[in-house]
């Protein structure tokens, strides 16, 4: 079977907390601290692995926290290789407003990485990528990363008759004109590429579509929050709704959503099947709390439930 391989040079250590509120001046007493691996490919790779698809993990680790993502991916027997960098691993924090019922994410940069640091990088999708496998291309680049990173990483991906798949908005112009398999957008992301805000669906498949016919990608895939997903290939455009469920944090949805719909597409599943299972996954990472990813049961059942 194809593996899924992320990529993820800017990855993340995820911390999560409840607070009884948020004020500014105020000191904040929080309660309930949770550690998870972040970062868009580090959450794929999370996702693919809890869904038993063929996973590896390749990515940037330095620092104290660097050493914590490694351990936290191992516990959860998260396939991997790591790149040490000279730099740290940066910190996310994430804060649930129990008063107000919101959530405040606060991301930090990453370390910047060298010459050889990307080198090393490309050098490991040259040696692990191969035929028919997906490389999944998610998350930010680090400071001071060149705009043709993930164009290059898509040219490596493609050499060795793998199948690039860019999920991030991080040089995503050279991406698309170097071509890849399939590009993820989110209704907050594609307008930087189409120049506005698009009227779901007619407008919006129209524009994918219209991305696939200019060869940019073979398949364009807009999720479109409790809209539902749509894929839009040379064989038409697929479409699957959202589930109805509890809503709890939206941290990790859309990474849930990618490993959820790669996973169906390695398995041999239709365009559709495999959107639905994406959306299935999405929804059941919205019920679980914080930085946590879904369970593979709630998965399956809300799959199972639209069947």
């Amino acid at each position: 079977m194809a593996r899924i391989i992320t990529l993820t040079p800017n990855p993340a250590l995820d911390y999560a907390v409840h607070a009884e509120f948020v004020e500014p001046n105020r000191k904040l007493r929080c309660r309930e601290p949770k550690m998870h691996p972040g970062g868009g490919g580090i959450n794929v790779a999370r996702a693919t692995t809890r869904l038993r698809a063929h996973t590896l993990a390749i990515f940037t680790a330095g620092g104290v926290y660097g050493d914590a993502l490694v351990k936290a991916l191992a516990s959860e027997s998260v396939p991997m290789r790591m790149i040490p960098i000279s730099g740290d691993t940066r910190l996310a924090f994430h804060v649930q407003n129990d008063r107000e019922g919101n959530e405040y994410r606060f991301n930090l940069p990453g370390a910047v990485m060298t010459k050889d640091e990307t080198r090393r990088f490309y050098s490991a999708i040259e040696e692990e990528a191969d035929e028919g496998d997906y490389v999944v291309a998610s998350g930010s680049l680090p400071p001071g990363a060149p705009d043709n990173f993930w164009a290059e990483a898509a040219r490596i991906t493609k050499k060795q008759g793998a199948r690039f798949v860019l999920d991030s908005i991080s040089g995503i112009e050279a991406a698309l004109e170097e071509g890849v398999y399939m590009v993820r957008q989110n209704e907050h992301e594609y307008p930087a590429l189409s120049g506005r805000k698009l009227a779901w669906r007619n407008e919006i498949e129209a524009f994918a579509v219209g991305c696939v016919e200019k060869g940019k990608a073979e398949a364009m895939v807009i999720s479109h929050g409790g809209d539902g997903s749509i894929m839009a290939t040379k064989d038409g455009v697929d479409f699957a709704p959202s589930f109805k469920i509890k809503a709890t944090s939206a941290v990790g949805a859309g990474d849930s959503f990618v490993g959820g719909l790669l996973t169906g597409l390695v398995r041999g599943w239709n365009n559709e099947q495999a959107l639905r299972h994406g959306m299935a996954a999405a929804g059941a990472t919205r019920m679980s709390e914080g930085t946590a990813l879904f369970k593979k049961d709630d998965v399956d059942r809300l799959y199972q439930s639209a069947v």
